[in-house]
């Protein structure tokens, strides 16, 4: 590993860290909160629907790639600057 890579990821991991401890230090500062069933049922379709929903725009993503539909877009760019290398 090079000189950078090793200070990128230690940046990176106090980065983390700090936002663990402001996490767990605000989460102790919380007064006690309880959440109902209604609270929990909406919640929990809001994190399905979050995760169908991404899903669904990764799929149509692969789709529109493997099938070429994003060659027409990338093809009027290379005309309007022919030096452009893919």
């Amino acid at each position: 590993m090079t000189r950078t890579n090793i200070l990128l990821l230690s940046v990176a991991a106090a980065a983390v860290l700090a936002c663990v401890l402001y996490l767990a230090f605000g989460y102790v500062q919380l007064p006690e909160v309880s959440m109902g069933m209604h609270g929990w049922i909406a919640l929990g379709l809001g994190i399905v629907l979050s995760v169908i929903v991404g899903g669904g725009l990764s799929a149509i993503l692969i789709i529109s790639r493997r099938r070429g539909y994003d060659e027409a877009a990338h093809n009027v760019y290379r005309e309007f600057d022919p030096e452009q290398r893919d």
